[in-house]
């Protein structure tokens, strides 16, 4: 007798389970489970099994056994091919993925004590490069995901970001230090590197974020059309589970330090120096000149070491989290709220404070039809850091320079008997008071209704709020004694706001044909960003007291700004999956940008998307003892950019005051660049091949990728006549870039007994970066830059021949004969290309019972641009702080016939010292390895025994110990191979020790 059988999937926390194949076993009728884990199948035989199928779940059988209701509960797998993948507008598993998505999860973000959530992805996602800016808390962070696509300086290369389904910014709109101008070589106002350089992503609670999805190939980015032309990160953050309240708390606190100094001259070695290159030059020294480390003005028989001085104090680390979560079957909830605060190595008391609260609730109707989630952080950052590095001053002050303070606790000016000073004090920069506060607002709701059991509507609608407040106060105190009556107070106030919002209305349709599952996806995008900055100045104050008052200011001015950036697309995607292992996937997106011109202000982007899970074929299921999982990849699709600001299509206008103004001195409009209405996307064609492979029950996992992408249509500055009046206009040029690459990944489970485990990840990329095509290219402005068929990161260098009999720098000309006066680009025949050659990391977790240990290695193979030269070795002009060399100087030319990497010390500023000096910082000895491993980050913790915390009411108690770029081995000619920069403050050692404890 044939039955009409229904019933109910459930997970093991009694979750319903929507998209299970239900299968009469031995026919071919089957079913999948609504929203509501439900499903109904007519004519089943009495006896018959019914098989439950799921990609993230354990297969199960259930006997019908004469049954019209059944009930079942589903285990979910523990592989990581079956973990849920976040994609664009969906989710998906590894398992039956079509693109070239990497993730990480929140548990490798929380065990890394970082403040912006980009810096624990470091060395962790093939074909991704992160570099951080310095060392100070909030600094910028650059990330290109598959290589550089653009060439053009001022054409952002950023990926997409998205929150909770909002879309993000990736660099801050205005900071003050943008304009901040230097006040005289005897003045420390100069502008500072800290603010510039800040990121967004510096206000997102790392704390709060579940996982981070990095998007690459067309496949997985075309859904989100132009603005993912360069890859797209997806950030979902936490959200409450069904089960009982819990409370979780967490708190640490540790120390930072820089990891490595620069080897520079001691006081012999520079006292050394500074006498030969007097001797060199036949100069007799004048008692009432200005070589004080000489003269005896300063004590010379003393030494300080200013890198211990100014970068090498002890930085705090304090974090605190909490969140409350909890809930039912119909509606979950978590709050969670933060404390963060980071000081720096630099002397004083700065710091960077951080507070933030996160919400997030999700309710279904009982008939589960309606869904409703909503989400939102707010984050407030307030930020009192020095607004100057002090790391190139540590690296360059003479050894002999006076001493900060003076014995009554002031600063010490070393002045003469007439009072001015001999040197500018580096500590003056402290009395310039700098502060930010930013607010950052971050909002998200999804509702979605259930219209037929397989068709939905939903809408995503979401708003961000980032809003800087900055303040710099110039006293009279941060500048020289003797100048300080001529010297006018200065103080700016600038604020700056971001704010966009974005609706994207859907409809979701999964029609269910037999061995046939088809997901359908239809939508449309609407989003507006708008950004404003004010910025008032002041100078001319009478006192100190009042300079944060602008109206008491003699002098003032201001400047400010808006634009507004609408967006506009439709899209869709067609997933189709026969028999769970032939995949196939369209995307298509149709944008609109206002940043292009009425011409090209919409374009078409799609994609496809195809995979082929082999180990499935009946050839290969009876041969799986070895081989649990196959699967070939392939997808090709466009993409674009539209990352070049706003209105560079229009001929904008510039308001001119003051002197040359023709009419009454009246504010007037000046020209600032020429339209061109038919500005448009870049655009990215991506090719992109994969292989997943999982062997011995999926205890090895290994994934490789091989990427080709296209960038053509480049936005380039193009030169013009000067008697067009302007330098150069904005437009689309026909050069063509490629970025293509290997990537490679593996994790294994080396031990899985009951009490101890260790499992391995590795990742390896080799990338390529190359310009193709650009016509014209010996003719045009780019000529001195690019290279046909090399990186459009090249360095066009000379070839160092090191010095000549008379000690002067050396170089080899185009003609091959040896020359002191190169000519560029002629004579500079080097090619050197500073993109990584390959790239990667390695971790190894270690588990014995309740203690766990994880260590991971970064590794990265470049060339980069040294400090061997230092700063004009043997040259020191006064109190210009010039003083200090690395000691790769001490190679230098001493006698006729040497012939060594460092010219003849020198002391008169002259031509052909200059100019022998500047040419070798830009020859091939400029370069060097630049290669690393580091030890980025080490984390200890024991779990205490469950037992132990039953008797005081505690569900789970952990210490730990959290370590950040610990050891950095390399031969780089520097102070950190990632930074390689000798005037900011590397990325520094941090450890913290903590507790979480879950209630």
């Amino acid at each position: 007798m044939a039955l009409r059988v229904h019933g109910r999937v459930v997970d093991e926390n009694g979750r319903p389970l929507q998209g299970v194949t239900v299968t009469v076993k031995g026919t071919k009728k089957q079913t999948i489970t609504d929203d509501n884990g439900e499903f109904v199948l007519p004519q089943v035989e009495t006896n018959a099994i019914l098989s439950f199928s799921s990609v993230n779940m354990d297969t199960f059988n259930l006997s019908v056994s004469g049954r019209t209701e059944v009930f079942a509960t589903l285990k979910t797998k523990m592989s990581q091919l079956d973990d849920v993948q976040i994609i664009g507008y969906g989710k998906t598993t590894k398992r039956f993925l079509t693109g070239n998505v990497s993730t990480i999860k929140s548990q490798t973000i929380e065990t890394q004590p970082v403040g912006n959530p980009l810096l624990a992805l470091e060395g962790r996602v093939p074909g991704m490069v992160i570099t951080q800016a310095t060392g100070l808390p909030g600094s910028g962070v650059a990330v290109r995901i598959q290589g550089q696509n653009t060439i053009g300086i001022n054409i952002g290369s950023d990926p997409l970001y998205i929150v909770d389904g909002m879309p993000y910014p990736s660099r801050l709109l205005y900071t003050i230090s943008r304009i901040q101008g230097s006040s005289g070589n005897n003045s420390p106002n100069q502008a500072g590197v800290q603010a510039g350089t800040g990121n967004p992503l510096s206000f997102i609670n790392p704390s709060d974020i579940e996982s981070i999805e990095v998007l690459k190939d067309a496949d997985a980015t075309a859904i989100y059309g132009s603005r993912a032309g360069n890859g797209a990160i997806i950030i979902t953050t936490k959200k409450g589970v069904a089960g009982k309240t819990k409370v979780d708390f967490k708190m640490q606190s540790g120390w930072a330090k820089v990891t490595r100094m620069l080897d520079v001259l001691n006081r012999d070695q520079y006292l050394e120096m500074r006498n030969e290159a007097i001797k060199n030059d036949n100069i007799t020294l004048s008692p009432t000149d200005n070589n004080y480390d000489l003269n005896g003005t300063w004590d010379n028989t003393r030494e300080t070491n200013w890198q211990k001085e100014l970068i090498g104090n002890t930085a705090r680390y304090s974090d605190i989290q909490s969140s409350f979560s909890g809930g039912n079957t119909n509606t979950q909830f978590l709050i969670s709220s933060s404390y963060h605060k980071e000081t720096t190595v630099f002397p004083g008391n700065s710091n960077d404070k951080k507070g933030s609260l996160h919400f997030n609730i999700n309710n279904i109707s009982s008939n589960s039809k309606f869904k409703l989630q909503l989400s939102g952080s707010y984050l407030i950052d307030n930020n009192n850091l020095i607004n100057r590095d002090l790391t190139q001053d540590a690296i360059s002050l003479s050894p002999v320079a006076p001493s900060l303070y003076n014995a009554d606790g002031s600063l010490n000016w070393a002045p003469l008997s007439n009072g001015n000073s001999t040197w500018t004090n580096p500590l003056a920069y402290l009395d310039n008071t700098y502060n930010a506060k930013t607010n950052n607002l971050i909002g998200n709701a999804v509702i979605s209704y259930k219209i037929l059991s397989r068709l939905h509507i939903m809408a995503n609608l979401g708003y961000n709020n980032l809003q800087m407040n900055q303040t710099l106060l110039a006293p009279l105190t941060s500048v020289r004694p003797e100048i300080r009556p001529t010297t006018l107070r200065s103080s700016q106030f600038s604020n700056s706001n971001m704010n966009s919002w974005v609706a994207e209305p859907q409809i979701n349709f999964q029609p269910f044909f037999g061995n046939v599952k088809v997901e359908t996806l239809l939508g449309a995008t609407f989003q507006q960003n708008n950004s404003s900055r004010a910025e008032q100045s002041g100078s001319g104050y009478n006192s100190d007291l009042v300079l944060k008052d602008i109206s008491a200011a003699p002098t003032r001015s201001a400047i400010g700004g808006s634009a507004v950036y609408k967006y506009n697309a439709i899209f869709g995607r067609v997933n189709i999956s026969y028999k769970d292992k032939y995949l196939l996937n369209f995307t298509g997106r149709r944008d609109g940008s206002s940043r292009f011109g009425s011409e090209n202000r919409f374009h078409n982007f799609g994609a496809i998307g195809a995979a082929w899970i082999f180990s499935s074929e009946n050839i290969l299921k009876a041969s799986r003892s070895f081989l649990s999982f196959g699967k070939l990849r392939a997808s090709y699709g466009t993409t674009g950019n539209d990352q070049i600001g706003d209105y560079q299509y229009l001929n904008l206008y510039n308001p001119v005051t003051g002197v040359g103004v023709p009419y009454q001195s009246a504010t007037g409009l000046a020209p600032d660049r020429l339209a061109n209405p038919y500005l448009q996307w870049e655009e990215t064609r991506k090719i992109q091949f994969g292989v997943d492979l999982s062997f011995n029950n999926d205890r090895i996992i290994f994934t490789t990728n091989y990427y080709n992408n296209r960038s053509s249509n480049q936005l380039l500055s193009y030169s013009l006549p000067i008697a067009t009046g302007f330098s150069g206009i904005t437009t689309n040029f026909p050069a063509l870039i490629e970025n293509s690459g290997w990537e490679f990944s593996l994790t294994s489970t080396n031990i899985n007994q009951k009490n101890f485990k260790w499992t391995t990840s590795f990742n390896l990329t080799f990338p390529k970066n190359k310009l193709l095509e650009f016509p014209n290219l010996s003719t045009s402005s780019y000529a001195s830059q690019l290279v046909i068929g090399q990186s459009v990161n090249v360095a066009k260098a000379y070839r160092s021949a090191n010095t000549d009999v008379s000690g002067v720098y050396q170089f080899i000309d185009s003609s091959g004969n040896f020359t002191t006066s190169p000519v560029y680009p002629r004579d500079a025949t080097v090619l050197i290309s500073t993109d990584p050659k390959f790239y990667g990391g390695l971790e190894n977790t270690l588990s014995y019972k309740g203690f766990e240990l994880a260590v991971f290695f970064q590794f990265v193979k470049q060339i980069g641009y040294n400090y061997f030269f230092g700063n004009n070795p043997g040259n020191f002009f006064g109190t210009t702080n010039n003083g200090n060399q690395p000691v790769s100087v001490l190679e230098r030319w001493q006698k006729p016939g040497d012939n060594k990497p460092i010219q003849r010390y020198y002391y008169n500023f002259n031509i052909s010292n200059f100019l022998g000096y500047y040419n070798a910082i830009a020859s091939n000895a400029a370069y060097s390895d630049a290669s690393f491993i580091r030890l980025k980050n080490l984390s200890l913790s024991w779990n205490v025994p469950k037992p132990w915390l039953k008797s005081i009411h505690i569900d789970n108690a952990r210490f730990f110990v959290f370590g950040q770029n610990l050891l950095t081995i390399t031969n780089y000619q520097g102070m950190d191979p990632e930074t390689r920069s000798y005037s900011t403050l590397p990325p520094l050692k941090v450890i913290t020790v903590g507790v979480q404890v879950a209630l």
